[in-house]
Formats: C-alpha cells, structure tokens, sequence
C-alpha cells in the first residue's frame, strides 16, 4: 500500500498515460470529526468551476451519474456566483452514532469511470463498467496503561483501472500488429499479445508506475528487449521476413502516441477524466492528543490532506492517524 507522497503525475506503466496534474474542475472536501464515545460527524462539499476542466466533455446529467451526486445518495445541491463564476455547490452530512457506524463510511466516495452508456463495453477481458474510485474507513479503539487509544483509516483506492488501461495497451499492440501481420495464425497471435500483456504487468511489478523519468525509460526499454525478439521469433513461423525492428517500433508507439488513450477516455471512461480532474481536501479531526499521522498539514488540531484520485492510480492512497485520551 503507497502512503501518500508530493503531488504525482501518475503514469500506467510508463504509456504516457499522465492522469494530468491537481488544480482541476472539482474541489472535493471531506471533514471528519471522531469523538471520544466513538460517534461522529462527517460533511462532504462537492464545488464544481465551470470555468475549469473544460476540456471534460460531460453533460450535467453525466457528471450526476458519474460522481453519483444525483437523487438517492444523499447531496443537496444549489448554484453559487463568485467573482462572476457560476459554481454548483453539492453538499451531504452524516452522523455516526458510535464506533460500529463508521463502516457505513465506506463507499461514500465513488466515482464511476463509464456511464450506463459505455459500462457494458470491455477491453480485452475487462468491462468497463468495473472500472471505479472508492474510499474504504476503519477505525479501531484500545487502552494503553492510562489511556485510551484511536486509531483512524481511511484508503482510497481504483478498482480494475490498471486492468483496463494495460488492456487499451495490449489491444493497441494487438491491431497494429494484425495490420502488418495478417497471416499469422490464431496460437501465434495469442502467443505474442501473451508476451506483451505479461511484460506490461512485469515492468508494473518492477515500479515503473512509480519510478523517475530515467528509470521509467529504462524499465520500459528493458520491456522492449526482452519482448521484440521473442515476438519476432514467433512471427517468422507464418511470416519469414517478420523482424525484431517492426516489433521494436509498435512497442515504441505505444509509449509515444497518446492520442488513441487521450479518444478512449474521452469516449469511453469520462468518469476517469472527471476524477483525474479532482483535488480531494480531507480534514480530519482526532479526539485527546495526535501522536502519530501521515497528514501533509495541520489547521490548529485539524489534520489536513490534499490529494488527488490520480494519485491512487499506481496504488491505493491511506490517510492514517492516531490519538489518546487519559481515562
């Protein structure tokens, strides 16, 4: 599990995928109250700058069913004007009555990466309509000599979004290839997408979700390497004249074209660009005395963080702090 990091331009397996950076279209803030007694408070606003992101081309009713702010969950909403921008302002609040409430917690937040338009589409083996941004909470209690101890999780996490993205890659690979190597037979096609899917997932395995500009590109062109020849070798069964060089040269393309990725998220996960598009505020407030956290700040006894659902993308983002109270 990643604990949270500076700010991160998160990238699936090195394929250009840049989720884009913070400072989108919608300002999500989340402030939690625990309580000695273990009830609570929990208030979300939801303000969306019509002015930003313009570039996520989603109707109202779209947005409604993607960050599901639409009737039955809870949000009220109302339109506000500041400095002359129309702002829609959506808020909910919910009471935790004691410590078995805050399971309830959990699922709060969800975005939805296809509508109902596009959720029963797939790439690959994986549906669309699996891909999704949730959050999970736990919190737990003890003693300690004198004092009574608390303990607060909250983790944000993507569901199949590393699936379904290396899958957009694979299937990439997959139509070039049948475009340049009509003939190959269906165990040899199966055989090199085999080897592209399994070293897509090699090189995640190996950190290059995380990993800095160099040793992204290393990561990436050991991938290469150790794929090109082996495709090849496989090719030249029903095309004799296949070389390493054609192989090497779609494998690059995945890496350097982001178009194709930038059309399929556009059409098919808008969801994922209104999330990518979303700076989450968490506020979180302990009861007794903080002794630990990973919070990136402090509002006078407010433990702040300020993240992104990008930043989720290599791995899920944990938010954790812990407090006493003398008995």
């Amino acid at each position: 599990m990643k604990s949270i990091g500076s700010y991160q331009r998160v990238q699936i397996a090195a394929l250009t995928l840049t989720l884009f950076g913070l400072g989108g279209c919608v300002e999500y803030t989340i402030e939690t109250t625990l309580n000695a007694d273990g009830s609570g408070l929990r208030r979300e606003e939801m303000v969306v700058d019509e002015n930003e992101g313009e570039w996520v081309d989603v109707s109202y009713a779209q947005f409604g069913e993607l960050m599901f702010v639409a009737g039955g969950h809870g949000w009220t909403h109302r339109e506000e004007v500041r400095d002359g921008d129309t702002l829609h302002v959506f808020r909910r609040e919910k009471v935790l009555s004691d410590f078995a409430a805050w399971v309830d917690v959990s699922g709060d937040v969800h975005i939805a990466g296809a509508t109902a338009a596009t959720a029963s589409a797939s790439v690959g083996r994986v549906s669309l309509g699996d891909v999704h941004f949730r959050n999970a909470s736990r919190v737990e209690t003890g003693q300690v000599a004198e004092y009574t101890t608390f303990t607060y999780r909250e983790t944000f996490y993507w569901e199949n979004l590393l699936d379904v993205l290396v899958e957009f890659f694979v299937q990439s690979f997959a139509d070039m290839m049948d475009a340049r190597y009509a003939d190959l037979t269906s165990g040899e096609r199966g055989e090199i997408v085999g080897l592209v899917r399994g070293g897509l997932w090699s090189a995640v395995d190996q950190g290059i979700l995380d990993a800095a500009d160099e040793e992204e590109k290393r990561l990436y062109a050991a991938f290469i390497d150790r794929t090109a020849p082996q495709a090849a070798e496989i090719a030249r069964h029903s095309h004799p004249g296949a070389d390493e060089g054609s192989f090497r040269e779609m494998l690059q393309r995945l890496y350097d074209d982001d178009e194709p990725l930038e059309e399929f998220m556009d059409e098919k996960l808008p969801g994922l660009a209104l999330a990518i598009n979303t700076v989450i505020v968490f506020r979180l407030n302990m009861p007794g005395r903080v002794t630990n956290s990973n919070s990136h700040d402090r509002d006078g006894n407010t433990l702040v963080w300020e993240f992104g659902p990008g930043d989720a993308g290599p791995g899920p983002v944990e938010i954790y702090a812990e407090s006493v109270v003398r008995r």
